[in-house]
C-alpha cells in the first residue's frame, strides 16, 4: 500500500512525503505505459496524491490536468479526501529518444501548455486554477502555479526510478504557513535548494522522518500516516448514465447501426457492454 506521511517543522512548515510506488505500478499495468509515458504519469499521481491531503472535508475532490503541446497533450488525475487516486494519459506510448534524464519528460509534454488545479468542495462551482507551465516537468510547474496564483511558497519534488518497470516513485511537498517565522522560512528555502533525491533516499528503505529530518535542521514532528491507492469509483450504473445522457434519438441510431453498445472507462480501462434489449429500455426509459 501506498502512504502519505505528514510532518510539521519547526512550527509553521507543512510537509507531506509520499511513498508511491505501488499506486504507480497499479496504474502502469492498468495503461501499459512505456518509460516516458510511465514517469509522468508517475508525476501526475504522486502530485496529485501531495496534494489530496491538503482537502479539509469528507467530500472535496482535487483534480489535476496537465495540458501539453508536445507527444502528451493530456495527463488528468484526480482524488478525494479518504486518498483514492485514479488517472489517464493520452499518449501511453511517448519515446523521445534522443534526449537523457529529466529533459525527456519537459520535451514529451512540450512547454507551451497549462497546468489546471480543480479543487470541488461540493458548492454550485468548483474553483479552477490555470497556470503556463514553466518547464512541462509538472513539479516544478505546480509549485509555480501555488506561490503566483495562491502566493503560497511550495516546494514539490516528484521523482520515478524505473529499470524493468517501476522500482520506486514518490515525491516530497513542502509549504510554510501564514505565521512562518525568518528562520523558518530560510529553512524552507534551503531545503528547496537541498532536495534532489527523495526517491532514492526511498528506495534505500530509510523512514520518512528520517528523510525530511534530513534537508532540514529544525525539529521535525511527524503528524499522520495515510494510505493512498489507484482505485477507480466506475460502475455500470454510473456509466449506465453516461450512455442515457445521449438521447433517446442518439440511442436508437445505436441501436439500428451496431446492435449493441461497448463503452470503456478511460481511468481503469474497465470495458461495460450494453446489447440491444439494454439499449431498448434505455429508450422506452426516456420516452415514458
Amino acid at each position: 500500500m501506498s502512504k502519505i506521511y505528514s510532518a510539521i517543522v519547526g512550527n509553521n512548515i507543512r510537509v507531506y512525503l509520499g511513498d508511491t510506488t505501488e499506486l504507480v505500478k497499479e496504474a502502469v499495468e492498468i495503461h501499459k505505459t512505456s518509460p516516458i509515458s510511465t514517469e509522468a504519469f508517475s508525476r501526475t499521481l504522486t502530485a496529485t496524491s501531495l496534494l489530496g491531503k491538503l482537502l479539509k472535508n469528507e467530500k472535496d475532490v482535487l483534480t489535476l490536468k496537465v495540458g501539453g503541446t508536445n507527444q502528451i497533450k493530456t495527463i488528468l488525475a484526480t482524488t478525494d479526501f479518504t486518498g483514492r487516486v485514479k488517472g489517464y494519459i493520452s499518449n501511453t506510448d511517448a519515446e523521445i529518444p534522443y534526449l537523457s534524464g529529466t529533459d525527456r519528460i519537459g520535451d514529451a509534454i512540450g512547454k507551451g501548455g497549462n497546468i489546471t488545479i480543480i479543487r470541488d468542495f461540493g458548492l454550485k462551482e468548483p474553483y479552477v486554477g490555470i497556470s503556463h507551465m514553466i518547464s512541462a516537468e509538472i513539479d516544478e510547474d505546480i509549485a509555480f502555479y501555488y506561490k503566483n496564483s495562491e502566493q503560497q511558497p511550495t516546494v514539490l519534488k516528484l521523482g520515478t526510478i524505473i529499470e524493468d518497470g517501476v522500482v520506486c516513485a514518490g515525491g516530497i511537498l513542502i509549504q510554510p504557513m501564514p505565521d512562518a517565522t525568518d528562520s523558518e522560512k530560510e529553512a524552507f528555502d534551503k531545503a528547496g535548494e537541498a532536495i534532489s533525491d527523495v526517491v532514492e533516499k526511498l528506495q534505500q528503505g530509510l523512514t520518512a522522518e528520517e528523510i525530511i529530518k534530513s534537508y532540514f535542521d529544525l525539529e521535525v514532528k511527524m503528524t499522520g500516516e495515510f494510505d493512498v491507492a489507484f482505485k477507480c469509483d466506475c460502475s455500470e450504473e454510473r456509466i449506465t448514465k453516461a450512455l442515457i445522457s445521449v438521447g433517446p434519438e442518439e440511442l436508437k441510431e445505436i441501436i439500428a447501426v451496431d446492435q449493441k453498445a461497448e463503452l470503456k472507462c478511460h481511468f481503469c480501462n474497465k470495458e461495460y457492454h450494453f446489447d440491444k434489449e439494454a439499449l431498448e429500455n434505455m429508450v422506452k426509459a426516456l420516452e415514458s
